[in-house]
């Protein structure tokens, strides 16, 4: 890490903060077994997933001549809501929600899940209330946070060099870089740890080591 402060903490919320990964599968793999196409293992995900989401459907067969991304979503949905309230925080998280705001860090959640989905969620999760803000979508497409990410940075004057975001996949990654922020990727999520290391990000094996990734009052 840099000497510089870290203010504000940004965090993923869906393999990051959320342990959903079975809940995904238990989505997805009917989808697959409809189309004709196998289901997947926990491994073969997330050697797969990434974002966009519709890319990443695309590699796995689906084509969108004969079904629209809309439908998809609608469909992985109808699942994978009405489950969502049993998914548990990944280990280490509440730890380190609460040693980052000891530290004086602001946080927040920048997320592909749909707005309303990401605050009930993180309501009935019981941390609403360690973050300034949640950002989600307005669809459920889960296409780049990119755009969502300059809108919070904007509201809430975040400074990039300043920021550090905490996320699981690649694309956790990219959003950091276009938006001028730092990052740091968790190997408990939704991508394989190969392919978080191939990024040359910093990766920790678990959320519990974040507050000391991210240091203290002055920014060691």
């Amino acid at each position: 890490m840099s000497d510089r402060r870290i203010e504000s903490v940004i965090w993923d919320f869906n393999g990051t903060i959320l342990d959903d990964l079975d809940l995904v599968l238990r989505s997805v793999n009917p989808q697959l077994e409809r189309q004709g196409l196998p289901p997947m293992t926990r491994e073969e995900y997330r050697d797969v997933f990434g974002f966009p989401v519709q890319d990443y459907y695309r590699r796995l067969g689906f084509d969108f001549e004969k079904v629209s991304m809309t439908k998809l979503a609608d469909d992985f949905f109808a699942l994978y809501e009405p489950e969502l309230g049993s998914c548990p925080l990944h280990s280490g998280v509440a730890e380190a929600l609460d040693a980052l705001r000891k530290n004086g860090m602001r946080q927040f959640v920048l997320s592909a899940m749909e707005q309303g989905m990401l605050r009930r969620t993180l309501g009935g999760l019981g941390i609403l209330e360690y973050f300034t803000a949640a950002y989600g979508l307005s669809h459920q497409e889960a296409d780049s946070k990119i755009s969502r990410g300059r809108e919070l940075l904007s509201d809430f004057d975040i400074d990039p060099p300043e920021a550090l975001m905490v996320g699981d996949t690649d694309h956790d990654a990219e959003v950091a870089a276009a938006l001028g922020m730092s990052s740091v990727l968790v190997t408990t999520g939704h991508q394989s740890a190969e392919r978080l290391r191939a990024t040359g990000h910093p990766v920790l094996g678990s959320s519990a080591e974040l507050p000391a990734f991210a240091g203290g009052p002055t920014g060691r």
